[in-house]
């Protein structure tokens, strides 16, 4: 039984580092605020949370930061590129 136990909680380590891994690539639609307008604005480009990436910027406006949408009037957090 105890040599078993050992092996099992490795298994279990390296599955739950993959799930982790996988996590940081998940991309969602990204916003940008338009001052204009007052309104956070649907973009076409996909980002992710991943803090060590670069922040993803729009791609007509490379100084625009895209955001998370919070409400219709205010973009949250900023979100960053999703890397390979």
């Amino acid at each position: 039984m105890k040599k078993l136990v050992l092996p099992a909680l490795i298994v279990a380590m390296g599955v739950g580092a993959a799930f982790a891994g996988n996590k940081a690539k998940v991309s969602e639609t990204a916003y940008r605020f338009d001052e204009s307008q007052g309104l956070c604005i649907e973009t076409a480009q996909m980002c992710g949370e991943a803090e060590e990436n670069p922040i993803c910027t729009w791609s007509e406006d490379s100084s625009v930061q895209l955001k998370r949408l919070s409400n219709p009037t205010e973009c949250g957090k900023v979100l960053h590129e999703i890397l390979p």
